[in-house]
This record gives structure tokens, C-alpha cells and sequence, in this order.
């Protein structure tokens, strides 16, 4: 004759708030709204005050900002003004329709569309007329590590209110 345990362990109290938890990550818009607020300050105080990349690093000083003695991409604070979020479901995306936004953030060369030269105003009142003009990398948009704590730690929060108590 065999002798047989059954044993059954009841989780029905896991169960609940894995529900729970299940149903917070279907639509994640309201995570996704707070990361964004966070990224969106981070990356407008790095435009106003610290002039620093995600990684850290600092900014190559701007010739504008060198003579006037002012913060490299914060002249009249234009691009730090139009920086926004834009949250979904499952993402969220931070950013700028300022049209010189790109070529900050990746560097690179301007040259002419029409003709042989350049030809633009600088911040002493002098006019230049040049052939093309290189700017270094400024990245701005990105993750910083505190931004990523600050974006684990609301993620938290976010899963934590998810269970009712």
C-alpha cells in the first residue's frame, strides 16, 4: 500500500498583490509621468546651472559665454524653456523642438546651404564670416546615476501604492 502527503500552502494573500501589481504595469502612464517631471528638471538644471552631461562631465565652454562670462547653451534660456516631457503607457519621452537643440546635444559642423560662407553676429558686436563652424558635444538629454535613483525610488513608490493597505 503506498502512503501519499498531500500538502497544499495557500497563497492567496501573494496572489492579491500580485494582482495588483499586474494591473499597475498594464498602463504605466502615471510612472511614466513622474519619470518624466524628474527628467525634465534634471535636464533643465543642467541647461541653468550645473552645464554638466548625464555622465557627469562638464561642458566645453562656449566662445559666448566666454566673453560675456555667462553658461554655455543659456543665453536667453530659450532651450531650457522647451524642454518637455511626453508620457505614454510604456514609455516616456524627454525633448525639444528648438531647432539648434540637435547639433548641441550630438556636436558637429555647420556649413553654408547657399553660398560660400557663414556669415553671423558675435556676442562682443563683432560680425564674422566663416566657412563652416564646429561645436563640440553638450549633451543634456540623458540620464544622470541620480536621476536613475530618483527614477528607481519612484518606481517604488509607484509600485507600493499599487497595494491597497
Amino acid at each position: 500500500m503506498a502512503v501519499t502527503l498531500t500538502m497544499s500552502l495557500e497563497l492567496a494573500g501573494v496572489k492579491s498583490v500580485l494582482s495588483f501589481y499586474r494591473q499597475a504595469g498594464e498602463d504605466l502612464t502615471p510612472l511614466m509621468e513622474m519619470c518624466g517631471a524628474l527628467l525634465e528638471t534634471s535636464t533643465k538644471d543642467r541647461l541653468r546651472e550645473t552645464n554638466t552631461a548625464p555622465d557627469g562631465a562638464a561642458w566645453p565652454k562656449s566662445f559666448r559665454a566666454e566673453l560675456d562670462g555667462g553658461k554655455t547653451l543659456h543665453d536667453s534660456g530659450r532651450l531650457a524653456n522647451s524642454i518637455q516631457y511626453l508620457a505614454g503607457p510604456a514609455q516616456v519621452e524627454v525633448g525639444t523642438n528648438v531647432i539648434y537643440a540637435g547639433i548641441h546635444q550630438t556636436g558637429g559642423t555647420i556649413v553654408p546651404k547657399a553660398g560660400g560662407a557663414l556669415a553671423f553676429g558675435l556676442p562682443n558686436g563683432e560680425f564674422a564670416v566663416v566657412g563652416s563652424v564646429t561645436l563640440p558635444a553638450r549633451p543634456y538629454l540623458g540620464i544622470s546615476d541620480l536621476d536613475r535613483d530618483d527614477i528607481e525610488a519612484a518606481a517604488v513608490q509607484y509600485l507600493d501604492a499599487a497595494v491597497p493597505r
